[in-house]
């Protein structure tokens, strides 16, 4: 989406406001962006630098990284970054959005990049999501099964059948 500017350069505007939908495809990790991403905000003059600020919204799927459930969730993100005319600092923490020659700023591939580096590397269906059982592969959200929930350690399964000496022995 390329953004005039040109009326708050002019000084003609104090701040411009853009709403559009922006067409993501993403499927990596088991999370697949399902719907396009709405985006809203605004380019405001804040008296001597812009700032471009953004609300963006998207749906993904995935599974539960616990028990396999499929998920369909949706997220949110705020993004700000400084607008500029050109760079004039070798201050390379802050990212900034490059006016164009025409008075236009692009903002697809922050939003995008911004959008796609928010998606949550694991979701839970719950909190307190149970998971699989190991040994059956249940659902323990659903059903408790009957497998041993401690499994002895087999290091020490030879002192099983110890018995110490009695006094007698000795």
């Amino acid at each position: 989406m390329d953004i005039n500017i040109k009326p708050i350069l002019s000084g003609e505007k104090r701040k411009i406001d853009f709403s559009f939908i922006l067409p993501l495809e993403y499927s990596e990790n088991g999370c697949v962006l399902t719907s396009d991403a709405t985006v809203n905000g605004e380019v405001v003059d804040m008296g001597g630098y812009m700032e471009l600020s953004a609300v963006c919204k998207a749906t993904y799927a995935t599974e539960c990284a616990r028990c396999l459930k499929k998920l369909e969730r949706e997220f949110e993100i705020s993004f700000n970054r400084p607008v500029a005319v050109s760079l004039q600092s070798d201050n390379e923490e802050e990212e900034y959005i490059l006016v164009g020659d025409n008075s236009n700023i692009n903002i697809d591939e922050p939003i995008g990049d911004e959008l796609l580096l928010s998606l949550p590397y694991r979701t839970l269906c719950k909190e307190d999501c149970k998971g699989l059982c190991p040994k059956c592969g249940c659902d323990l959200n659903e059903k408790q099964c009957d497998c041993p929930t401690k499994e002895p350690d087999p290091r020490w399964a030879v002192l099983k059948n110890f018995k110490p000496k009695s006094e007698e022995e000795k």
